[in-house]
C-alpha cells in the first residue's frame, strides 16, 4: 500500500509561522456577521447543512484550509496515511473551554461519536478512532480514501469536550478549543449568537476581539439593510438582486470568495416509489432540457452565476470541458423527450423550499411547466432544507454543491445507497458504483481526474443530478470590514477565519 506524508516541511514552516508572528494586543472591539439561514444546531456532529459560521468561533479542527486549499495542521501538527491506516500527532498544550485537556483520548471519542451518529459525510469512510499513545490518533478506514484529512478541515475533524458529548443542551452550548466561547447569557435565539474570548485558549495572541456576534437574518432584504446601517459587517449572500446592489453601492464590497455553489436539482425517488415518471430516464433528460440556464442566470441570479452541467467548475482538476452545453436549452428536444416517455401528458411533484430557494424552484416551476411537469412548491422553515432533503417526504429536492469539494463527496451524498441525500436507497448503477471505487484507490490526481470525469459524464447519462448554475461563494461587506487585513475568510466557505481577527477601526 501507499505511503504519503503531506504534513511537509513546507506546511509544517506555515503552522511555525503562525505562532510567531507578532502578537496582537489584548482583544478589544465587537465584529458582527450575519448567516442567511436559521440555527438549527451547535454540535458540529449533527450539523448537515449551512451554519458554520455558528461553530466556527468556539470548535476547531485537526486541519485546516490554508489560502490555496492546502491542508494545514490546527489541533495536529502532521499526518502519515498508509493504506487504511491514518496517525495523526495532535497539538500538546491544548484545553477545551471547561478544562478538559485535548488529547488522542479525547480526539478519538470524536470521532468515533462522529462515525456512530453517521451525519457527517467525510467520516463515512471511518471504521474507527483510537490513542496510540496521549498524543498519537490512529484512524482505520473501511476503505481507502484520499480525501480523509481533507474531511477533517471541516466538521468531520471539530473537536468536542468529551463531557460536553453528554450533554442535551450540546445543541445550544459549544464546548470546544476554540478562541471564543459562547455565551448564552447574551445571546437571543432566533436573533443573535454572542461569543467572547475563551481563558483557557492555547494561542491568547490570536484572540483580537472582546466580542464575535453571529446574527441570524434569513431575509435577504433584512440582512442588506443591516449590512447598509452598520448593524453587522459582513454577511453572506447567495446570487441574488441583493448581492447585486452591494456590488454597486458606493461604501459596500461583494467579496467573491473561493470555491462555487453549484445550485442543482435532486431527482431522489429515481426508482418512481412515489412518482412512478422519475423512474423514467426520458422524463429527467427532458427536466433537464427544458431549463433554460442563461435566462435563469441573469433574470434569478443577476448575472452573478454561470451554466453548469457537471459538478465542478472551470479550474477544478476533474473539470471535463467536453460536458458543457450537454443539457443546453432546447425546448423541442425536452418536448421529443416527453414523448419519448410513458407520461407524455406530464404529471406533478412536490418540490421542498426555503426563502432563500423561492425565486430560483419558481423560475423551474416555470421551465418545467413549459413540458407539461407542475412542480408544486412547498415553504419549509429555513436552515431545515437539508434535513428535510435526507428523508423521503419529498421525491425530489434542490441543494448546493461546492464546488472545491472533493469529487469523493458525489458518491457519499448522491450515489451510494446509503448516500445522505439518497433516502429512497436507490441502488446505484454499476457504471457509477465502480467509478466511485475507483476514485478512492489513488492519491495521485492525475489519476483520479480522469476517473471522476467519467464519473460526471455518468451522472449526466442518467440525469438523477440535474445542474444549473455555479456562483462563487459571495460575502458582502463594509468597504471598511473588506479593506480590514485581519478579515480572511475561510477557503472554500463563507465563515471567518477567527484567528487574529480584529475589530474595524
Amino acid at each position: 500500500m501507499k505511503t504519503w506524508i503531506t504534513a511537509s516541511a513546507a506546511l509544517m514552516a506555515m503552522a511555525v509561522g503562525l505562532a510567531v508572528s507578532p502578537a496582537w494586543a489584548e482583544g478589544s472591539g465587537t465584529f458582527k456577521y450575519a448567516e442567511q439561514v436559521k440555527l438549527i444546531t451547535m454540535d458540529p456532529q449533527k450539523q448537515s447543512g449551512s451554519g458554520v459560521p455558528f461553530l466556527r468561533p468556539a470548535y476547531e479542527s485537526l486541519f485546516e484550509k490554508g489560502p490555496n486549499g492546502e491542508n494545514l495542521p490546527l489541533l495536529a501538527t502532521g499526518y502519515k496515511v498508509d493504506g487504511l491506516d491514518v496517525t495523526i500527532t495532535l497539538r500538546q498544550g491544548v484545553s477545551f473551554s471547561n478544562g478538559e485537556p485535548f488529547n488522542a483520548e479525547a480526539a478519538a471519542k470524536n470521532i468515533n461519536r462522529g462515525v456512530e451518529l453517521g451525519i457527517t459525510e467525510g467520516l463515512k469512510t471511518v471504521e474507527s478512532a483510537s490513542a496510540a499513545d496521549e498524543f498519537t490518533l490512529k484512524i482505520k478506514l473501511k476503505e481507502q480514501d484520499p480525501a480523509i484529512i481533507d474531511s477533517l478541515c471541516y466538521t468531520g475533524g471539530m473537536m468536542i469536550a468529551p463531557a460536553a458529548m453528554s450533554d442535551p443542551a450540546l445543541d445550544r452550548n459549544p464546548v470546544g478549543t476554540g478562541p471564543y466561547v459562547h455565551s448564552k447569557e447574551e445571546s437571543r435565539e432566533g436573533e443573535v449568537q454572542v461569543y467572547t474570548p475563551n481563558p483557557t485558549y492555547w494561542d491568547k495572541d490570536k484572540i483580537g476581539l472582546a466580542r464575535y456576534e453571529v446574527w441570524e437574518i434569513p431575509d435577504d432584504t433584512a440582512r442588506l439593510n443591516a449590512l447598509k446601517t452598520g448593524q453587522i459587517d459582513a454577511g453572506n449572500w447567495l446570487a441574488n438582486p441583493q448581492s447585486a446592489i452591494i456590488d454597486r453601492t458606493a461604501g459596500l464590497k461583494l467579496i467573491r470568495g473561493t470555491g462555487g455553489l453549484n445550485y442543482h436539482v435532486i431527482i431522489s425517488d429515481r426508482e418512481g416509489t412515489v412518482i412512478p415518471a422519475f423512474a423514467d430516464i426520458n422524463v429527467r433528460k427532458a427536466m433537464a432540457h427544458a431549463i433554460d440556464r442563461t435566462a435563469f442566470g441573469k433574470a434569478v441570479q443577476f448575472g452573478l452565476a454561470v451554466d453548469s452541467y457537471q459538478p465542478y467548475g472551470q479550474g477544478h482538476w476533474a473539470y471535463d470541458a467536453g460536458l458543457e452545453g450537454v443539457y443546453a436549452y432546447d425546448l423541442e428536444k425536452a418536448r421529443a423527450f416527453m414523448a419519448k416517455s410513458k407520461f407524455p401528458d406530464g404529471f406533478s411533484f412536490d418540490m421542498p423550499s426555503i426563502p432563500i430557494y423561492q425565486s430560483r424552484l419558481e423560475a423551474l416551476a416555470g421551465f418545467f411547466k413549459e413540458i407539461g411537469i407542475t412542480m408544486n412548491i412547498a415553504p419549509q422553515e429555513p436552515g431545515t432544507l437539508a434535513r428535510v432533503s435526507r428523508t423521503t417526504a419529498y421525491p425530489a429536492t434542490n441543494l448546493v454543491w461546492n464546488t472545491i469539494t472533493d469529487p469523493k463527496f458525489l458518491a457519499l451524498r448522491y450515489i451510494y445507497e446509503n448516500a445522505a441525500y439518497n433516502p429512497f436507497k436507490t441502488k446505484p448503477s454499476e457504471e457509477l458504483l465502480s467509478l466511485a471505487k475507483q476514485g478512492l484507490e489513488s492519491v495521485e490526481v492525475d489519476v483520479r481526474a480522469p476517473i471522476y470525469k467519467k464519473m460526471a459524464a455518468q451522472l449526466a447519462d442518467e440525469a438523477f443530478l440535474i445542474f444549473v448554475a455555479s456562483s462563487p461563494i459571495l460575502i458582502g461587506a463594509s468597504e471598511k470590514t473588506a479593506s480590514n487585513p485581519t478579515v480572511v475568510y475561510r477557503y472554500g466557505e463563507d465563515s471567518i477565519n477567527l484567528r487574529g481577527l480584529k475589530a474595524n477601526d
